[in-house]
Parts: structure tokens; C-alpha cells; sequence
């Protein structure tokens, strides 16, 4: 049995009337009272601005742009800005990334796949670039991504050049990318030999659309005889939902706010959201290494965004957050590791939120321990965590490019240089650990004198991330934490959902 997704073309229709489209058919599958549905559209010109406001650049001002015919649209999606006008085909899927298994960077990834397939069907071959969501034919970018999620319902989507007026680009830095050239599939194809001698080929949208279609056909098709593993009792929750939920959904996609409970799809993301916290994930959404436990996207990160903490501090006030769990992607390419963002971010919040208390999870800052440290000491008081993930023996499976030594003496050096802090640590089951592995590692902590230590259940995240070894029961949980507390921590939360920063504020 075989049931087609609804793909609705809309034609040439303005943006905010799609948008407004988009917005009710995502409530209704929220609530479970409508079906998933992808639009293909074309917009009369406009530039649309993101979440990113370092993202967002005019190469003229709003009204000289205004001017020549081309609107102006504040969106809440991801990326920076971008452009639309007649000839260029946008991709919007409403779907639940639940119900297709998907991960955030999975359905990335998604939509890149079918653009290229759409566009090797139209005689061009394009790529992905690692670090820059969308697609390119060597320099030139021919496809944007934006997208955007809540409650595991897709919005936002691709769009894709085929024979559009490129000069509308000229009004924009696309998604803030400091000289990229963007090209249509109609100019690829003047340009040289598409796949089947195909150059100065005239393209026709309507069968590009049909072409299209079939594509996302095959991709969204859900065929219900394939059977899924299915998760113990003990590790099945219900969908996010709720009036507290939605509130805190709204503030941070709002203030353009990155957490991690989305991008690393955290299973705790709806029992915390409904009690108004999240976790903060500063510089970006995009990592230097390539954990296999984890969903956040690989590459090259942009710069550190000199408004994330005053935006982060707004996102505080608002969801009046009295303990901030602030974590990062790991960032090599910074000389600091990304230690003056966290001061930053933390000062910022504090001068906005008196009495606010403040926990850190940090990466290894590889190479500069101890510069990162220094820098960091500037914004105390908070609880200063690393984690070390999994046992020594699954670091090159699971944590590559990490040194569970050098995580170690992160732990100690910080203890050492801040003695007065409160260190913390947390490790995932279910990798394929022993039992004397983990009993090592529990001592390895306390050998550097980390106080804290959360133990949880490692859940595959993502098509890509390593598969569940076991699934451990309760009881063994329970087991760990009385071993944690009789070698001396004195936190511990260790049960199947737990995570760094689950109910870090007990």
C-alpha cells in the first residue's frame, strides 16, 4: 500500500500569499487535521530577508530597490537573503520529519538530492558544497535553501533557477556569500555541453514542473508495507504540543534563535519547550567535525554573529529563563575556539536578566585549552560542563577528530584555573560499551574532580548517525546512578532520556 503526497502547483503567486498557504497547512498538520502537501510556485520578484540578520545584505537601498519593481519580505526562515522572481521554481514541503524519519540535516540534504536530480533531468549537473546548504555548479550557485521547523512540520523550502532574470540578484549578497555568481539551468546550458549535447536548449517551466513532480513523488512516498524498528515502551513519548510549547517555538524562531534541541532533534525537545526552557546553540548550526552521534550539519561555519547575544539575552527575558544552558557547534577554525562568543553571550544576558545563573557546555577547544579558560574566566559565575560522550575505546567510530584524553584534561584544567566552578560531564549508552569501560570512565571524572555527570540513552538522530547498539533498560540506568553517587559526584541524572542539559537546573 502506497500513499502520494499532495503536490499542488500554484503558478506565478505572490509571496506573502504562499506563505500564508504554507502557514495553514502546517497547523493543520500539526493537529493532525491535514495532509502533508508540497507547493511548487513561482513569486513576481522579491527579496526575501532571513533569520540572519549578518546574512542579510542589500547592495542598494530599500527603496531604489522598491523602485525597480522588486517587494521586500522580512521572513523568519533560515539562511540569509535571497531572491525569487518568474522563471526560478520554489520547492515549499509541509511534512512531518517524524513520519519520514528525518533528521533536520537529513531533510537538508533531501532537498539538495532532488534538486540535483531535477536539474540532471533538465541536462545540468550540479553539487553540494560542504558548509553551504544548497547547489553549485563549480563557483556558481544555482539553487538556494531556507528552511524552517516546528513541531517536526517542514515550511520554507528550495528554489531552483531554470530561466529566471538573474539581475534581480544584483540588488543582493546571496545569503550574505561574498562574491557568488548565480546562474539558471537555461545559462548553464548556454554555457557549455549539458549531459546530452544539450547547450542553448530552451527550457519549458511547465515541463520542468511535470519532470518535478514525478521527483518528489518518488522521494515523498510513503509506502506503508515497510516495517520500522520499533522503540521499547520505556523510550516512546508523545508529539510537542501545548500552549507553553508553541510560546517558546514562536520566541525563539522570532528572535532567530539556534538550539540545540533542534538541531541535534533532542527526543526531551517538546517536555522542555512546554516548560519554557531550550538550549541555546550560539556560533551558528554548522560544525567543524563530524561526530557520528550526532544530526548538526558538517562544514565551514560562518563568522560569529555580533548579534547573537543580544538576541540571546531578548530570548531570556522573554521566556523569563531564570538558568541558561548555553551550548556550541564545535568551531577549530576559530583561534579561541569560540570562547569570546560564550563571554559575550553570557555578559550580555547577565546585564538584561539580573539573577539569571548560567550553565556552559562546551567543545574541546582543541589546541587552545587554556587561552579559552582565560577568556571564559571573565564571565563567571556558571556551572562549566564537557562532554566526554562514550568510552575511549568507540572515539574514532563515534567522536572523530576528538581526544578523550584531551577532554579529560579540559575538565581538569578548568577546575584548576577556576577552582571555585562546578564542572559537569555526560556520556550516551548504547553505543556498544562495556561495563568496565563505563565504570572507567566514571573514574577518569572524579580523578579530575568533575561534580556533575548526566547519563543517557544514545538515539539515532539521523539516516547518517551510527546505529543503536542496544537500548538499555531502566534498571541499568538506575544502576549507574548509584555507582556515579558512591564514587563521589554529587549530581547525577542518569535514565534513558537524559541529557547534558536535561533539567539542569535541579
Amino acid at each position: 500500500m502506497t500513499t502520494d503526497i499532495n503536490i499542488i502547483d500554484c503558478g506565478i503567486k505572490d509571496y506573502n500569499t504562499v506563505l500564508a498557504m504554507q502557514e495553514k497547512a502546517m497547523l493543520a498538520l500539526q493537529t493532525e487535521a491535514g495532509e502533508e502537501v508540497i507547493f511548487i510556485v513561482e513569486h513576481p520578484p522579491v527579496i526575501t530577508l532571513g533569520a540572519r540578520n549578518s546574512a542579510n545584505k542589500l547592495l542598494k537601498d530599500s527603496d531604489a530597490i522598491e523602485q525597480a519593481g522588486i517587494e521586500i519580505i522580512q521572513i523568519r526562515r533560515g539562511g540569509g537573503s535571497t531572491a525569487h522572481n518568474p522563471g526560478q521554481i520554489v520547492i515549499y514541503p509541509i511534512i512531518n520529519l517524524k513520519k519520514h524519519s528525518l533528521g533536520v540535516s537529513d531533510y537538508v540534504r533531501l532537498l539538495e538530492k532532488i534538486g540535483i536530480e531535477f536539474l540532471a533531468e533538465l541536462g545540468v549537473k550540479s553539487e553540494t558544497k560542504k558548509g553551504f546548504p544548497g547547489l553549485w555548479i563549480e563557483n556558481r550557485k544555482i539553487a538556494s535553501i531556507g528552511v524552517q521547523i516546528k513541531k517536526w512540520i517542514t515550511f520554507h523550502g528550495i528554489a531552483i533557477n531554470i530561466n529566471n532574470d538573474l539581475s534581480i540578484f544584483d540588488f543582493i549578497i546571496p545569503c550574505g556569500l561574498d562574491n557568488v555568481i548565480m546562474t539558471s539551468a537555461e545559462k548553464e546550458l548556454r554555457l557549455r555541453q549539458g549531459y546530452g549535447g544539450q547547450a542553448g536548449k530552451k527550457i519549458d517551466i511547465e515541463t520542468a514542473k511535470n519532470t518535478l513532480k514525478k521527483i518528489l513523488l518518488n522521494h515523498f512516498t510513503k509506502n506503508e508495507s515497510k516495517t520500522k524498528r520499533r522503540l521499547p515502551e520505556w523510550l516512546k513519548r508523545p508529539l510537542p504540543a501545548g500552549g507553553s510549547f508553541n510560546n517558546t517555538s514562536l520566541i525563539i524562531n522570532q528572535l532567530g534563535i539556534e538550539t540545540i534541541c533542534t538541531n541535534a532533534n533532542c527526543p526531551n525537545q517538546g517536555q522542555c519547550w512546554s516548560r519554557g526552557t531550550a538550549t541555546v546553540l550560539i556560533l551558528g548550526n554548522i560544525c567543524t567535525r563530524n561526530c557520528k552521534f550526532c544530526s548538526v550539519v558538517k562544514g565551514s561555519p560562518l563568522p560569529p554573529d555580533k548579534t547573537e547575544p543580544q538576541r540571546v539575552a531578548q530570548l531570556a527575558k522573554q521566556l523569563k529563563i531564570k538558568y541558561l544552558v548555553i551550548t556550541s557547534v564545535t568551531r577549530d577554525d576559530l583561534p579561541d575556539g569560540g570562547a569570546a562568543q560564550f563571554k559575550d553571550v553570557i555578559n550580555t544576558v547577565r546585564l538584561q536578566n539580573s539573577g539569571i545563573r548560567f550553565e556552559l557546555l562546551v567543545p574541546d577547544f582543541k589546541n587552545c585549552q587554556n587561552e579559552a579558560l582565560k577568556i571564559l574566566s571573565n564571565a563567571l559565575p556558571f556551572v562549566f560542563g564537557h562532554n566526554l560522550e562514550t568510552v575511549p575505546r568507540l572515539y574514532k567510530i563515534a567522536r572523530s577528530g576528538a581526544d578523550y584524553q584531551a577532554s579529560l584534561k579540559l575538565l581538569e584544567i578548568a577546575k584548576k584555573l577556576l577552582p571555585d566552578t562546578t564542572t559537569k560531564s555526560s556520556i550516551m549508552l548504547g553505543l556498544g560499551e562495556r561495563d568496565d569501560e563505563i565504570e572507567q570512565v566514571l573514574k577518569d571524572l572524579r580523578n579530575v574532580n568533575c561534580n556533575r555527570l548526566a547519563i543517557g540513552q544514545y538515539l539515532k538522530p539521523s539516516k547518517q548517525s551510527l546505529e543503536v547498539a542496544e537500548y538499555i533498560r531502566p534498571e541499568k540506568f538506575d544502576y549507574w546512578a548509584e555507582r556515579a553517587k558512591q564514587l563521589g559526584f554529587d549530581w547525577v541524572m542518569s535514565s534513558p532520556f537524559t541529557r547534558s542539559s536535561y533539567y539542569a537546573e535541579t
